[in-house]
């Protein structure tokens, strides 16, 4: 079988760490099995929050690796302009912060790309690629997508791992001045008109982003491949033995404006008031990092007996270890306009895993694909006491052993996983194996280029 080769541009590639950048590297190990061999282009320097050295593992030793330096600042620099300090911030500050979220549009990883293009040029020069593919965010590498295949005339493949217009919206760094939302509004158009082809990661963003391209003329092709879970991930997994009568809830994942964990604290609250002797066995581990609203919001819990524990940033296998041993897992969405289009990256894991989920979810498609493929719970955002509900009957659950010929409506319909780890039903989940999802992108750069790499890709710049 012949091997064709692309350039995928990932600014957020091992070994930084987080969701979005499990998908780029799983398309990575994966689509040589279908006959595409990848060239990736990514940041010598990262400005990121957060590095797992454990997902270098899962690239090829045959893969190249191109690295470009960026002259953004370190993330903490960043981190320290963005968030608001106790102090009255001194005017440097704000000038600078106002700056940059004015004018390093459409992201500040835009002082990446004059780096990245020249490494793309090289690349370019030396192999014959039939297909350019980019990952955002940072939506900035969109536009690097774009002058290459203006260049060249390669075929481009927009990877939104998140919609563009939701992450304006909701970001707490972006800025929402008339000037800078219009050049975000220029910038997504342009990019849309300039794709051959857009991957979405959920099927109502896909038709969103449908909508967007015929409303604007774009030609692009657009097709949905769902974020996934990775067998190899799990088999390692031990699902250690808990003799304790607590019941332990695991989040893994950011906690932002998004996933609001509002609703889960106003229900605990009302568990507390109401039954305080099982609000007494509730662990809560919340695994990843917060924004400093959600760690505001979290320590309203110190005023009720149950046990929060907060961890940083983990590595993805030892955050899936957390998960593993969770007698339930926590999903949630804010009820804000848009959400209806998010699946967090973690429900495929989390159903893999086969652990009771509690989705705390506003109608729409991630409450549609927990409901489809799991017996766990879905509750509205808006109900706490549904929330509260559910809470203590999974407690009561978890003590007092079920008896199934019984029936006893105050006991929860779940079934405890016990301890026979990893007898799991993957093959009803290989629709959303990362192994399937790299097929399905395989075949969109086969249709893409099915008259073989462009003559030009050799030209000389």
């Amino acid at each position: 079988m012949e091997v064709k080769r692309f350039l995928m541009v990932c600014y957020a590639f091992p070994p930084v760490g987080g969701a979005g950048v499990q998908r780029s590297v799983k398309f990575v190990k994966y689509i040589g099995r279908h006959g595409w061999k990848p060239t990736v282009l990514s940041v010598l320097n990262p400005s990121v929050p957060a590095l797992d050295v454990d997902l270098v593992r899962d690239i090829p030793p045959e893969i190249e690796v191109l690295r470009a330096r960026t002259l953004e600042p370190s993330y903490r620099i960043k981190e320290n302009l963005i968030r608001s300090p106790t102090q009255q911030p001194s005017r440097i500050k704000l000038w600078l912060r106002g700056f940059a979220m004015r004018w390093l549009q459409p992201d500040a990883q835009i002082l990446w790309n004059p780096f990245a293009f020249r490494a793309a040029l090289t690349s370019i020069q030396r192999h014959r690629y039939s297909a350019i593919y980019v990952s955002g965010p940072p939506f900035s590498s969109f536009l690097l997508g774009c002058q290459l295949k203006r260049r060249f005339q390669i075929p481009l493949v927009l990877d939104f791992r998140d919609e563009w217009n939701l992450s304006s919206q909701y970001l707490e760094n972006r800025s929402q001045q008339a000037g800078a939302v219009r050049m975000q509004t220029r910038h997504f158009e342009y990019a849309i008109r300039q794709a051959d082809a857009i991957i979405a990661t959920t099927e109502a963003s896909a038709q969103e982003l449908a909508k967007c391209c015929e409303k604007i003329g774009s030609p692009a092709r657009v097709r949905c491949i769902y974020n996934g879970f990775d067998p190899d991930d799990l088999l390692p997994l031990v699902r250690r033995a808990d003799s304790t009568a607590s019941f332990r809830l695991v989040y893994t994942g950011t906690l932002w404006r998004l996933t609001d964990v509002a609703p889960l604290v106003a229900a605990v609250q009302k568990l507390s008031e109401r039954f305080p002797l099982e609000a007494e066995k509730l662990e809560l581990h919340f695994v990843g990092r917060r924004t400093s609203e959600q760690e505001a919001v979290l320590a309203k819990l110190s005023e009720t007996p149950v046990k929060l524990t907060l961890h940083n940033y983990l590595s993805h296998q030892q955050a899936l270890q957390f998960a593993c041993d969770a007698d339930a897992l926590l999903l949630t969405l804010a009820d804000e306009p848009g959400a209806e289009r998010v699946v967090p990256g973690k429900l495929f894991e989390y159903l893999a895993l086969r652990n009771p989920i509690l989705g705390i979810l506003p109608d729409g498609e991630s409450a549609r694909l927990l409901l489809e493929h799991s017996t766990s719970k879905r509750v509205h955002p808006l109900d706490t006491d549904a929330i509260a509900d559910w809470l203590r009957q999974a407690i009561r659950g978890k003590s007092q052993p079920i008896d199934h010929a019984k029936s006893d409506h105050d006991l929860p319909s779940l079934d405890w996983p016990g301890l026979d780890w990893p007898s799991l039903d993957w093959p009803s989940l290989d629709w959303c194996s990362r192994s399937a999802q790299a097929g399905q992108l395989a075949r969109m750069l086969d249709e893409l280029t099915k008259d073989g790499p462009s003559d030009r890709n050799n030209q000389n710049p």
